[in-house]
């Protein structure tokens, strides 16, 4: 399925936009970044569009006792899914724009036909289909996704990230091709190769050994494959003979996966950094010599082209979306094949022609996922919303 792509032509109309962002308390860093970062680009367009953020009010930190953690996981539930759309109720916009899909029950609070809804993956729908090996999610957490996700129909666009997601979208949910539009996200300025003293001082703070690096950055569940960045290090070491490391930034390893590199030996070259705050992270990457992400499923993924703007090249999975948004640039292989990982891997790692020219294919890639295009593309969205009677 061939989805419209906006050309990025500006309106010379001025509607008012809301974004509806997400609860800071979810602790998703990738959903706070693209809604802030978004606003920003909508508010440097020329000529600039009228942006008002809404942000739901979160609820009280408690103690950090069992009875503590269980108030505070039901307190997110009723922020989401009660005091949200009640805060957000009679709003006037020219368009709504609601920033993350698993919030698209806001609608029924808004005037669903001047309301966009950005989607970016449907992960737990193809989890709960089995299509993510060793992963299941929660009852409770897919009830309350699709509960979520079966308002996405009523909004006017729904703009997904990527092809590979506008086509779930359609798959799952049915909504006609006419009103997806695919709006890459993008990839900040300050993503670029830093100077080398911020990359001393990062290595420094973070302890970083001298050996080569393989960085993934990002969360540890099912779906990102850890177990397979796992054995791709344990093959560099033992049959290309690379004496190299793993550093993981973001969510640390689970016990299975902690299990597993204990398994293959690799506990002395394994180092978990934890959350990297996003103005440390171009130092992170250009202090690695290659990004790792043999996702099985991605709706966009971020990292790997945050790291090729940083000057360091990606090993990704063939999945739809890393084939979209890093194909050309990135050495690709099934999300199951260790040794054609390694084996990419082990030449960015030994060939230094080879590196230069995933160098270079990289930081030519990314000028294609700027913020400055996406807003523009939104913008031309807003513009349609807008002029809807």
């Amino acid at each position: 399925m061939s989805v419209h792509h906006p050309s990025g032509t500006v309106s010379k109309a001025r509607p008012r936009v809301n974004l509806y962002l997400v609860n800071p308390s979810d602790c998703r860093p990738s959903m706070d970044r693209y809604g802030r970062t978004l606003e920003r680009a909508l508010r440097y367009l020329n000529p600039p569009l009228d942006v008002h953020t809404v942000t739901p009010t979160p609820w009280p930190q408690l103690d950090d006792s069992p009875f503590g953690r269980l108030a505070e996981n039901v307190g997110k539930y009723r922020v989401r899914y009660a005091d949200y759309p009640r805060q957000v109720s009679g709003r006037s916009a020219t368009v709504h724009h609601v920033i993350d899909h698993s919030y698209a029950h806001l609608l029924r609070a808004l005037e669903a036909r001047r309301a966009v809804v950005t989607c970016h993956d449907l992960m737990l729908l193809r989890m709960a289909d089995g299509l993510i090996p060793g992963a299941r999610p929660s009852r409770m957490a897919l009830m309350a996704f699709r509960y979520a996700i079966r308002h996405l129909p009523r909004a006017a666009y729904v703009v997904c990230v990527s092809q590979a997601t506008a086509s779930d979208v359609h798959r799952y949910l049915d909504v006609d091709p006419a009103r997806l539009r695919v709006a890459h996200s993008g990839v900040a300025v300050h993503f670029r190769a830093p100077p080398a003293e911020r990359n001393a001082d990062l290595r420094e703070r973070l302890q970083l050994p001298d050996f080569p690096l393989l960085l993934h950055v990002g969360g540890a569940d099912a779906y990102k494959n850890i177990e397979g960045v796992l054995r791709v290090v344990h093959a560099l070491r033992q049959t290309h003979g690379i004496n190299c490391g793993f550093v993981k930034a973001g969510d640390r390893l689970t016990t299975d996966q902690r299990r597993l590199a204990r398994n293959l030996g690799l506990e002395p070259w394994l180092l978990e950094t934890g959350y990297v705050a996003e103005p440390d992270l171009p130092a992170l990457y250009a202090s690695c010599q290659v990004l790792v992400a043999p996702s099985h499923w991605e709706g966009f993924g971020w990292p790997a082209l945050e790291a090729m703007a940083c000057g360091t090249p990606a090993v990704t999975s063939d999945c739809p979306a890393f084939r979209e948004t890093a194909g050309g640039a990135a050495l690709q292989a099934h999300a199951t094949d260790t040794r054609g990982l390694a084996a990419a891997a082990a030449r960015l790692l030994q060939d230094e022609a080879a590196r230069q020219a995933a160098q270079a294919r990289g930081l030519a890639l990314v000028q294609r996922f700027r913020w400055e295009r996406t807003a523009r593309a939104l913008a031309e969205i807003y513009a349609t919303v807008a002029a809807t009677e």
